[in-house]
């Protein structure tokens, strides 16, 4: 009984695969396909109706790899990584991909999952645009940078909660109130977890203790410590890497969801060996760190 269901899931696995492998195909004959009217010469009253009959597409499939195509059909090295990967895997970078870094985009399309990629693409998008904001303050006269204005989208009752809390004070005076608060909340749950802090602990065994993983999961509350991120945690990742050390120390573990986790050891993180709240996403990684070349012999071991 047990032969017969592996024989068949490792017939509809290469069946399946071998179908993914002749949509792309069909994926890229689309362009050519709409440029010639095709389906008008074959009968077909549209090219989705030609694309869903033929190919198994729908018609969200065939506008979304249309788009997908157009804006990368003068980028060839996009266009590679879409016949050897599929139109998914360059999807994070056609937004922010130009003819002159395409290369470069292709490179991290190829070598990188799509979840991965894509939140390498949004945190390199944030850094550029905090740099050019802080640029941008800079360039204005000391007298004039005062005030900045923030927007807040926020449910209709809370507002009124809010606003009815402000009464006839200043919106800048609530608002540095409950800040003062914050910052206070965060200043006794700060001390309190530096009292219940473990000891690092040497050891063989690459399992994180279950004190440290306890302590780590109430000082991220469950969450990516990457700035910014807030993901759910899936990795507990070690800043010095344990292989070198084997040494499990609460200061030098970090929590971090799979996209961060993977872009750690891939040494694309800036400043990992300081606080996660300066860490950054870099577009190039440091080939003179000591975690990238222990990274690299590891993975090479693995395969």
């Amino acid at each position: 009984m047990n032969t017969d269901i592996n024989e068949l899931h490792e017939k509809f696995s290469e069946y399946g695969k071998s179908a993914k492998e002749w949509q792309r195909k069909c994926i890229l004959l689309l362009p050519e396909t709409v440029r010639l009217r095709v389906w008008e010469e074959k009968g077909f009253s549209c090219i989705y109706e030609y694309a869903g009959k033929l190919a198994g597409m729908s018609k969200g499939q065939v506008i979304d790899a249309l788009y997908i195509l157009k804006k990368i059909e003068d980028k060839p090295a996009l266009m590679r990584v879409v016949e050897e990967k599929g139109i998914n895997a360059v999807r994070p970078v056609v937004s922010i991909a130009t003819m002159e870094d395409e290369k470069f985009w292709a490179g991290k399309a190829r070598e990188m999952g799509n979840n991965t990629l894509r939140v390498f693409v949004r945190d390199v998008t944030r850094e550029a645009l905090v740099m050019n904001e802080s640029q941008q303050v800079r360039d204005i006269p000391k007298n004039e940078n005062k005030i900045k204005i923030i927007a807040m989208q926020l449910p209709s009752k809370l507002a009124q909660r809010l606003e009815k809390l402000k009464g006839a004070g200043s919106w800048a005076e609530i608002v540095e109130e409950l800040v003062e608060a914050k910052e206070k909340e965060n200043a006794i749950r700060k001390i309190k977890l530096e009292e219940e802090k473990p000891e690092a602990m040497r050891t063989d065994s690459k399992h994180v203790p279950r004190g440290i993983r306890s302590y780590i999961r109430r000082r991220s509350e469950g969450k990516c410590e990457f700035p910014n991120c807030g993901k759910k945690t899936e990795h507990l990742h070690h800043v010095n890497r344990f292989s070198s050390d084997k040494v499990h120390d609460p200061d030098m573990i970090v929590a971090l969801c799979k996209a961060h986790h993977d872009l750690a050891h891939r040494g694309l993180i800036e400043g990992e060996d300081g606080s996660t709240e300066d860490w950054k996403i870099t577009k190039e990684r440091d080939y003179t760190n000591l975690n990238w070349y222990v990274d690299r012999q590891y993975e090479l071991y693995r395969r």
